[in-house]
């Protein structure tokens, strides 16, 4: 099969990762102009199949409240055509190599295409951020930790990997927000057990009262997560406190000791709770945690078809979990598929560090700059592990998240649908700003005082 290696670098993108020199005032002036305020490119491509960014959706539709299932504002679009195994070749130059493994390895799966919306908006505050962390915001000498600059979006002009990577995993959520998801892993008879939790978070570094890293004492987000269900692991319940320049600090009650600990290490390459062994703690929301195991690089920019507004595979709360979940992948009918630009990162694993993946590369949507699509390689090089982000439009914030993800291994032929969610109660992305979370529950005591209950 004819394989495509060629990215489409545009004149945007070069100016970019050009020079390592601090972004000058020339390129700052681009932003809210030829580029979006986050840094995108602001037109359509030349064929007219990505259209101009417009300003995104902003503002919750008529009538609608916390708590109402999210509406779909494109469920009449159809889909323009499907990729599968009979066309792949065809469109093979927009698509990653983790998702041609996919289209190769599974019968029946295929991905349908519809209009590209570009659908991502943020608040006028985030786009004033954004254009001062592009005069100031810089990483340590080692590209790791942050020395300067706060709130999303830390590095809209990004002159290497390390700083488009940090775009990716501080990017702009919401103040606060009460989550009811679960963990699903299919067996190949499409059997599942849902691991049930409920995640709260309250984010600093999304908050315009902590005006800078020192005010907020380097600490981005405070998080509690119970597990309601099932029953072996129900009443866990764990505190993390995340921080840009330290391992994130992490404590966990268990129910049957009764008893608050300092967590172990939940970050890297140690296997995510709920999913037997299917995933890694930094596979979450396809990336985050500490970036040292790796070297980061840009390798450039493309257009890609990727998950985008696919609302009705987690907000259609009519369906089950057992009519979304096959047991190889979901149902092909319910993810929505677009074209977009995406920023290509490549992370090579350090010599004489220690990871399960030798290298990992990132396609990170450049109007959100979340990942979107991920392909995951063994030490040996060989792809192993593909995933994909569901990108949706959180317009009442406004904001755009990865409102869960799909982890395909392709050696044990099985798959993760993580933070999925049409059985539990609807997301509250207001809850912080609206004050339905304090940092008062963010502390151990708060965690003994819960564990109690």
């Amino acid at each position: 099969m004819r394989r495509t290696t060629r990215l489409l670098v545009t004149a945007a993108g070069l100016l970019l990762f050009a020079t390592a020199a601090a972004s000058d005032e020339r390129e700052i002036a681009r932003l809210g102009q030829d580029l979006t305020p986050v840094g995108a490119e602001r037109a359509g491509n030349e064929s007219g199949t990505i259209p101009a960014w417009t300003g995104g959706l902003a503002g919750s539709p008529p009538d609608w409240k916390v708590g109402d299932q999210r509406l779909d504002p494109f469920a009449d679009d159809a889909p323009l055509f499907s990729i599968d195994a009979s066309n792949v070749d065809v469109h093979a130059e927009k698509l990653s190599p983790g998702q041609i493994a996919l289209i190769q390895r599974y019968d029946g799966y295929r991905m349908d295409v519809y209009p590209t919306r570009r659908s991502c908006a943020f608040p006028d505050w985030i786009y004033e951020a954004t254009r001062r962390n592009a005069e100031s915001a810089r990483l340590d000498a080692d590209q790791v930790y942050l020395k300067k600059g706060w709130h999303p979006f830390l590095f809209p002009l990004p002159r290497n990997g390390a700083e488009a990577i940090w775009n990716h995993m501080f990017a702009f959520l919401s103040k606060g927000k009460i989550e009811f998801y679960a963990i699903v892993v299919p067996t190949r008879f499409g059997d599942m057990t849902p691991v049930r939790e409920k995640f709260v978070y309250l984010g600093r570094m999304y908050d315009p009262a902590f005006e800078s890293l020192e005010a907020a004492e380097g600490r981005v987000a405070s998080a509690m997560l119970e597990r309601l269900a099932p029953p072996r692991l129900a009443g866990q319940v764990f505190l993390v406190h995340e921080m840009v320049n330290e391992e994130r600090r992490a404590w966990a009650y268990n129910p049957g000791q009764r008893r608050v600990r300092r967590a172990p290490t939940v970050a890297y390459d140690n296997p995510l709770a709920g999913t037997e062994g299917l995933m890694t703690n930094d596979q979450v929301r396809m990336f985050n945690g500490i970036i040292d195991r790796f070297d980061w690089k840009i390798v450039g920019k493309r257009e890609l078809y990727v998950p985008y507004n696919t609302f009705r595979v987690n907000h259609s709360k009519d369906l089950r979990y057992r009519e979304i979940l096959g047991p190889r992948y979901p149902r092909r009918d319910l993810i929505r598929y677009e074209l977009h630009r995406v920023w290509v990162v490549e992370a090579t694993l350090k010599a004489g560090r220690r990871h399960v993946f030798g290298r990992r590369v990132f396609y990170l949507d450049e109007d959100s700059w979340l990942a979107v699509t991920q392909d995951l390689y063994d030490r040996k090089g060989n792809l192993w592990r593909v995933m994909e982000g569901m990108h949706v439009p959180i317009a009442e914030v406004p904001t755009c998240a990865l409102d869960g993800t799909f982890s395909y291994d392709l050696v044990a032929e099985r798959y993760v649908a993580d933070r999925i969610k049409t059985e539990e109660p609807a997301d509250d992305w207001l809850a912080g700003r609206e004050g339905r979370v304090s940092e008062a529950i963010f502390t151990p005591d708060a965690l003994r005082r819960m564990g109690r209950r």
